[in-house]
């Protein structure tokens, strides 16, 4: 329990530019794609009103607000944040284009190397909606490394 006169020290943990250019990038060029994608399925629909085309662009309309669905409010744009804050004691709050997402440290499992991906792996104990996972790239810099270390420190402290 917190004392009045107590504050818990954040540290917030920031991706290099490559990695935070690609983070938005992808997330502006996947709703780009995805607009562009239903202005087409309009067009063929509109130009061409068949059965067979206007089940396609149904198919490909449902498909695209699948897709938002899961990665907004289903959390899974978080999977690969672009700033991590570590509240000490409390918890992580991954920080992704559009959304925060705060994981108490107790739901957090543990931090492996990935061996698919260059970077690290934390693992959840409980989803946060979907989000099961999130990965700490090499591409995040020259704070991949003790971000890593200081979620096991954290996991450590929480055990002992």
């Amino acid at each position: 329990m917190e004392t009045p006169g107590s504050e818990t020290i954040a540290r917030v943990f920031k991706a290099g530019r490559f990695w935070d250019f690609n983070v938005f990038g992808a997330a502006l060029a996947g709703a780009g794609a995805g607009i562009l994608m239903l202005v087409m399925m309009g067009l063929v629909v509109w130009l061409n009103p068949t059965p067979r085309n206007v089940l396609f662009a149904a198919g490909v309309a449902l498909v695209l607000v699948l897709s938002v669905l899961c990665f907004v409010p289903g959390n899974l744009v978080a999977a690969y944040p672009y700033a991590v804050s570590l509240e000490e004691g409390r918890g992580l709050e991954l920080r992704a284009p559009m959304k925060r997402v705060y994981v108490p440290i107790e739901d957090v499992r543990d931090v492996r190397k990935s061996y698919f991906q260059p970077g690290y792996v934390v693992r959840l104990k409980r989803r946060r909606r979907l989000l099961k996972s999130f990965l700490i790239p090499w591409y995040f810099g020259d704070q991949a490394e003790p971000l890593a270390n200081a979620i096991r420190e954290e996991i450590r402290r929480r055990e002992a």
